[in-house]
């Protein structure tokens, strides 16, 4: 017996990461004025998610009912904590950052870039192309870092990063765009899905959408490169509607179903999938009363959510498929629960510290809050219609499927195309 509970206790801590023991109560509904009627008895089982969530409700409700003003943007401290990612070294605690060397400057640059596109000036472009032709001095692929691997998740941010540049010093014709695509081909699975890395990485639908994101603002989108990967995204579509990372494998997931849906956008094979359970998904990830959105059934809200599934339902837009999300109650939760202000950058949830990733990814769900989205009469591009809100944040036009302004993805795909 003695044995038996030790090996409970060892698999509840090191395996299911259980720090809590669970608690069970017993909630009578009976009514007092009816002693025959019949009591319905409900087990609610408390577990540590349950908990974390009672205390994000609390901190989020605190937060709406202290208000006094509309909630504004808080544009000035945001722009200074970005700023600062320019002009200080990372504290050591980020140092495993090292390898995602482009995604800190994308995010920096896009945030700049949606809160005003003049924000982003020409040194700190200079600065980025400098720093992302000494990853790759030949032009692409591109690694984490010098002297490391090229990954499709550093080629995708550093592609994204030099759109968010202007071409000035000629960059964009330093990016070879042959090379590129040899080693997207070299990366091409079977199964129809792309290795995030030769030799050692993963195939799952984080990988497809970098993959086509880049061939697509590179003009180097072939039948060879495409071959079987609708197939391979359709088959990542799990029973609750969103995707999973993997065929026939994986629980849906806020950011595996952007991936996914975008992707399948840019292959325009939208239709190939289960629509209504998608949408049914996405509505499913807003949270009442947080108004937040989370990236999983029975997660908790977190504000990059409000670009992965906010972006998700963008994309749906484009099909006519309004109202996924409450895109009022999300705005709320952005302005009202991921700022502090007393500290610039914005944050998952109330009580969390801000950093570039949630800055980045929150803002482009504030820009698409505040705009609608549909496509042109040839079906082809994107545009973006402000919507009547109080107290606009005057984003920039948000490209969904990119997560990059509008603006910037037109010129660079122009140059290319």
């Amino acid at each position: 017996m003695g044995t038996s509970a030790t090996r409970i206790q060892y698999l509840r801590r090191n395996l299911l990461g259980r720090k809590r023991e669970v608690v069970t109560r017993v909630i009578s509904t009976e009514d007092e004025g009816d002693q025959n009627e019949i009591i319905s008895i409900m087990k609610e089982v408390e577990t540590d998610t349950s908990i974390a969530r009672d205390e994000v409700i609390e901190k989020c409700q605190a937060l709406y009912e202290e208000a006094q003003t509309i909630p504004e943007l808080h544009r000035d401290a945001h722009k200074k904590f970005l700023d600062a990612s320019f002009t200080n070294d990372l504290p050591p605690q980020m140092a495993a950052l090292d390898a995602s060397q482009p995604w800190l400057l994308y995010w920096t640059a896009n945030s700049l870039r949606v809160l005003n596109e003049k924000y982003l000036t020409k040194e700190y472009q200079f600065r980025i192309c400098e720093k992302l032709f000494a990853i790759s001095p030949t032009g692409g692929p591109f690694g984490g870092g010098v002297g490391q691997l090229p990954h499709l998740a550093s080629t995708y941010a550093a592609i994204n990063a030099l759109a968010l540049c202007e071409n000035g010093e000629d960059y964009w014709d330093m990016v070879d765009e042959k090379a590129i695509y040899d080693w997207l081909i070299s990366l091409k699975q079977e199964n129809g899905g792309f290795k995030t890395c030769l030799g050692v990485g993963e195939v799952d639908t984080r990988g497809v959408y970098c993959a086509l994101s880049v061939a697509s603002m590179l003009g180097i989108m072939t039948d060879e490169l495409t071959e079987g990967v609708v197939d391979f995204l359709v088959d990542c579509q799990s029973s609750e509607g969103g995707f999973g990372g993997c065929p026939h494998e994986d629980e849906a997931h806020g950011g595996y179903t952007f991936c996914a849906v975008a992707s399948l956008h840019i292959l325009d094979a939208i239709d190939r999938i289960n629509i209504p359970n998608l949408a049914k998904w996405c509505s499913q990830r807003q949270l009442d009363p947080e108004r937040g959105l989370s990236g999983r059934s029975n997660k908790l809200v977190d504000g990059c959510y409000s670009f992965w599934v906010g972006g998700t339902a963008a994309v749906m837009e484009l099909y006519g498929l309004d109202h996924l999300i409450n895109k009022s109650s999300l705005r709320d939760y952005i302005l009202y629960c991921c700022q502090n202000g007393s500290r610039p950058g914005l944050r998952d949830k109330p009580g969390t510290h801000p950093d570039l990733y949630h800055t980045n990814y929150i803002l482009l769900g504030l820009a698409l809050c505040e705009n609608s989205f549909n496509l042109s009469d040839n079906g082809k591009a994107v545009q973006c219609k402000p919507l009547p809100v109080t107290a606009p944040s005057h984003l920039s036009s948000i490209n969904p499927i990119y997560g990059l302004p509008t603006k910037n993805v037109q010129k660079f795909i122009s140059h290319f195309v």
